[in-house]
C-alpha cells in the first residue's frame, strides 16, 4: 500500500475575525482584530481542513507514520500494512498494520493480530492506536477489547510515541487465551433476539434485519452472525464509520 497519500503536506495559519461588520475592507483596517484560532490548510491544494485552537498541536500524518514505522523495525516479527481498513481523506485517516505471526483461529480460518493508528486534524479525535483482529477468509475486521489494556491515546496539545509498542504486543498476546475461549464460546452459544436487538439499536436497525432470518433464531451461532455483521462493516460502510461500529460489535458480542 503506497503510503505517500497519507503523507501529504499540512501546515497552520493564522487568521483574523472581523470586529466592524461595516467595513467592507476589514482586513487590512484596524477593525480587523486577531483571533484565538488558526487555521490547518492542506498546502499543496490551499484547502481549509479546519478551523483549531491556538492551543492544538498538528499532529502530521507523515511523522507519525514514519516514527510507527521506526518502532515496527525494531520488532522481531513479521507485519504488513493492511488496506483493508486503511484509508486517508484531508482531515482523517486510519492505517492498519497486521501482525499474521499473532493469530486466532476460528473453525474456518486464522485471525491475525492487527494494530489500528487513527488522527485528525479537524478535532475529530486525537491520536489514537489500538488493537484488533482480521479474519483470513473474508478479511472481516475485528475490534478487540484486549486493546483495553494495551491502547493509547493522545491530544493535540502534546507530543505522542510509539515507545513501548513490543511491551503492547506481548500484553495483547497475554491476553489471546481469554479472546480464543470467547471465540470457542460464541461459536456454540445461539443468537437470540436481544443480540439482534443490540445490533438494532447500537449499530443500524436496517444492518439488524438484513444480517438474520426469522428461521434462523436459537439456530445459528453468535459467531456466525458476528462475522455476517463485520463482513458488512469491513465491506460496505463508508470508511470513517468502521471502526466506531466495530467497537460496538465488540462490546455486544463481549470480546
Amino acid at each position: 500500500m503506497d503510503l505517500n497519500s497519507f503523507s501529504f503536506p499540512v501546515e497552520e495559519r493564522a487568521i483574523a475575525v472581523q470586529a466592524d461588520l461595516q467595513n467592507d475592507d476589514w482586513l487590512t483596517s484596524k477593525s480587523a482584530i486577531n483571533a484565538p484560532y488558526k487555521a490547518i490548510v492542506r498546502a499543496d491544494t490551499n484547502e481549509t481542513i479546519a478551523v483549531v485552537r491556538n492551543t492544538y498541536k498538528l499532529v502530521r500524518n507523515e511523522d507519525l507514520i514514519q516514527s510507527l514505522l521506526y518502532q515496527l523495525a525494531s520488532l522481531n516479527t513479521p507485519f504488513f500494512i493492511n488496506p483493508q481498513l486503511s484509508y486517508v481523506e484531508n482531515s482523517r485517516m486510519r492505517l492498519m498494520i497486521t501482525f499474521p505471526n499473532y493469530k486466532l483461529k476460528d473453525s474456518e480460518s486464522d485471525i491475525y493480530l492487527s494494530l489500528f493508528i487513527e488522527n485528525s486534524y479537524d478535532m475529530t479525535s486525537g491520536v489514537r492506536v489500538f488493537f484488533g483482529c482480521v479474519r483470513q477468509v473474508c478479511s472481516n475486521g475485528l475490534v478487540i477489547n484486549a486493546g483495553t489494556i494495551a491502547k493509547a491515546y493522545g491530544r493535540h496539545t502534546k507530543n505522542f510515541s510509539f515507545e513501548n509498542l513490543q511491551e503492547k504486543l506481548d500484553l495483547v498476546k497475554e491476553h489471546f487465551p481469554i479472546i480464543q475461549h470467547r471465540i470457542r464460546t460464541l461459536e456454540k452459544l445461539p443468537v437470540t433476539r436481544e443480540i439482534v436487538f443490540q445490533i438494532s439499536e447500537n449499530i443500524s436497525k436496517r444492518l439488524a434485519e438484513k444480517v438474520i432470518e426469522e428461521s434462523e433464531y436459537e439456530k445459528i451461532s453468535q459467531w456466525a452472525l458476528l462475522n455476517r455483521v463485520t463482513n458488512h462493516i469491513s465491506h460496505v460502510m463508508d470508511q470513517p464509520l468502521r471502526t466506531k461500529n466495530l467497537e460496538h460489535v465488540s462490546k455486544i458480542f463481549q470480546i
